[in-house]
This record gives C-alpha cells, sequence and structure tokens, in this order.
C-alpha cells in the first residue's frame, strides 16, 4: 500500500510540482515513525561532489538539507566508494563502520545519527545519486525487506526525475525552437545593409496601422525620405561609400523616430519610409526638419566622403472607411516629388 501510493503520486505530478511530491514520497516513506529523516541526494556529472536535493524530517528532528550542499569526495571518501561500487550503504550501529569510515561516521555523529540507509538511484546504468534514510537517538536493524522497500522507492523517484529532466529538455528545445522562428520571421522583415525594417514588414506594419486609424478615427502620418542625387554620389563614389551614406541616413531616421509605435524602415535602394501613428502635422514638420539637418551634419561626424541631403515627403491623414494603403503611398509620393521640383533638401507635407 506504501509504494502503491508514492507511485501513484510520482507518475501524475508535473513537471512543477516534482519537488513537492517527492519530498511527499519520502515524507509516506517515514510516516508512522519508521523513519526520522529521509532525503534524496544526487552526484555531480563525475561523483565528485553530492547535493542533497530532497528532504523529509520527522517532528523534533533537525533538518540538514541545507548544509548538505556540494559535498566533495574527499570528505567522505569512503562513503563515495561503497556508493559507486555497490548502489547501497546500510549502517546499523556505527560502531560497525571500519576505521576508512571515519570522515563518514563524523558525519553521523554530528548529525546525531544511529542507524542510516541509502540505496542508489541508477540511470541508464550509470548512478545518479541515492534514496536514503536516517534514525535519530535510536539504531535499527535493517532486513532485506527495508532495502528492497528501500529500492523501490528509489527506483520510482529516478523515474520521476528523469522523466522531468526529459520535459525540461523538451521544453528547452521547444525554447530555443520558438526563439530561431523569431528570428527567421524577424530576419524576413529585415533589411540586410541597414537593420530596418524591409519593405515586407513596411506593408505588414502600414496596413496594420491603417487598419487601426480607421477603427479609432485617428491620425497616421507616413514619411518618405529619399536620398537626393544618391545614383549619381554612387557612381562617383562607388558602392562601399554609397552604402556606408544609407547606413548612415538610416541611422539618423532611427535614432530620431524613436517612438514605441514608429516604424522605420528601407523601402529599397536610397528610399526610406516612417510610420508614424498619431503624430501631428507640426510635429511631423518638426521632425522632418531635424532629420534634413542631422543629414547635412553627416559629413562632419560619420565617414561620407561627400555631404548629402535627402527630400522628405509627408503624408498625414485622418483614414475614413474605404481609405487604403495605395492612397496614402500615392500621397506621400506625391510630397516628395514636390520637395525635389522645389529644390531638394526640404519637406513637403500632403494631408487629406
Amino acid at each position: 500500500m506504501l509504494i502503491s501510493a508514492i507511485s501513484a503520486q510520482l507518475i501524475n505530478c508535473s513537471i512543477e510540482d516534482t519537488q513537492f511530491y517527492i519530498e511527499q514520497a519520502l515524507a509516506a516513506l517515514g510516516h508512522g515513525d519508521r523513519k526520522d529523516r529521509c532525503y534524496v541526494f544526487l552526484f555531480n556529472d563525475d561523483h565528485s561532489t553530492m547535493s542533497n536535493t530532497h528532504e523529509w524530517t520527522n517532528s523534533n528532528i533537525s533538518a540538514h538539507k541545507d548544509e548538505l550542499q556540494d559535498i566533495p569526495a574527499s570528505a567522505m571518501p569512503w562513503f563515495f566508494e561503497q556508493m559507486l561500487s555497490n548502489g547501497l550503504v546500510t549502517v546499523s550501529e556505527l560502531s560497525d563502520l571500519p576505521s576508512a569510515a571515519a570522515g563518514f561516521r563524523a558525519e553521523l555523529e554530528h548529525e546525531r545519527i544511529k542507524s542510516m540507509m541509502a540505496v542508489g538511484m541508477y540511470l541508464e546504468k550509470k548512478l545518479i545519486g541515492f534514496v536514503g534514510c536516517d534514525l535519530v537517538n535510536r539504531q535499527c536493524k535493517w532486513t532485506e525487506n527495508d532495502v528492497h522497500q528501500m529500492r523501490l522507492v528509489a527506483d520510482m523517484i529516478t523515474n520521476t526525475i528523469a522523466r522531468h529532466n526529459t520535459e525540461k529538455r523538451l521544453r528547452a528545445a521547444e525554447a530555443e525552437l520558438r526563439q530561431a522562428n523569431a528570428r527567421l520571421v524577424q530576419l524576413a522583415r529585415e533589411d540586410g545593409l541597414t537593420g530596418l525594417v524591409n519593405r515586407r514588414g513596411l506593408d505588414e506594419a502600414l496596413t496594420q496601422e491603417l487598419g487601426r486609424a480607421i477603427r479609432n478615427q485617428s491620425r497616421l502620418t507616413l514619411f518618405m525620405v529619399d536620398v537626393d542625387h544618391f545614383k549619381a554620389f554612387n557612381d562617383r563614389r562607388g558602392h562601399v561609400a554609397g552604402d556606408a551614406a544609407l547606413k548612415a541616413v538610416a541611422k539618423v531616421l532611427a535614432t530620431t523616430f524613436q517612438r514605441g509605435s514608429e516604424v522605420v524602415a528601407r523601402y529599397g535602394g536610397d528610399e526610406f519610409f516612417i510610420i508614424s501613428p498619431e503624430l501631428d502635422p507640426t510635429e511631423a514638420a518638426a521632425q522632418a526638419d531635424r532629420v534634413l539637418g542631422r543629414i547635412r551634419d553627416l559629413s562632419k561626424k560619420e565617414a561620407i566622403t561627400q555631404a548629402i541631403t535627402v527630400s522628405v515627403g509627408i503624408a498625414t491623414v485622418i483614414p475614413d472607411r474605404g481609405y487604403h494603403v495605395d492612397m496614402l503611398m500615392q500621397l506621400v509620393d506625391k510630397a516628395v516629388y514636390q520637395a525635389k521640383d522645389q529644390g531638394r533638401d526640404r519637406h513637403v507635407i500632403q494631408a487629406n
């Protein structure tokens, strides 16, 4: 009945409840004053240390779990050797221990233990730890039935730990897979040169923000930033210098538009877009002026071999139902072409 009760608890426990139910199993093992202290120790991978991971104590019996962590083999060499060789240590009387067990006997005396038993826990034929019990201030002549009972409990606890270790590894693998998938999604939306959102990501974000603006009847502002005479710059300075210029512009945009709702994207070539929800025309104009000024200063602060400027188009709307992305794109495209027609290095706002 005892073994059946312990088995039912351990088989059904979840990974989050492992600690609790293993200690409940130890409590069942010691119930009715059969034991004074029951515990689980686990060895490290090379069996050079062991730690008390689970413990149950009877009433008026001191707990020692906290002080029994990372115990080195050198502290109790005889006990470690016995566990590794036989997977079993039984002590009915401390006087039965050989002189080689002096360190182990000293620990038992420190904890006022008169009799103890430890039974190895094996996973895939490797000793991973042991289940043990102590009697304090009394002695016991251990029988084969006592050892057999402890072996059954040790096997059940081992299987529980093994099952939950497998679940932990599976959860970790699933978490890594989710992170990898999330990274793939991010890469699919990321421009390789600048690290900004790419055209695909821009399309997704613009569709989402336009839908939100229609539902809430809120303002949506879209910037288009076009590098002036970039083809000529590329032809004169080369693609390496051209790429450096695009990355510098991207950095200006990313550090200028930093509200959590804003999306800065490279549309392709020398064109950049910024989605800025709920930004009114006055604020939009101020942001555009900041961008223009910071890009004029790039040749002073960045490794840009020639001064560059940009033309900025701004479309700002409170869209009604039926308004669609193409309409917003046409509006901002019209604004940027007006900025170019008016001499470049400036911004133009189109509102609808």
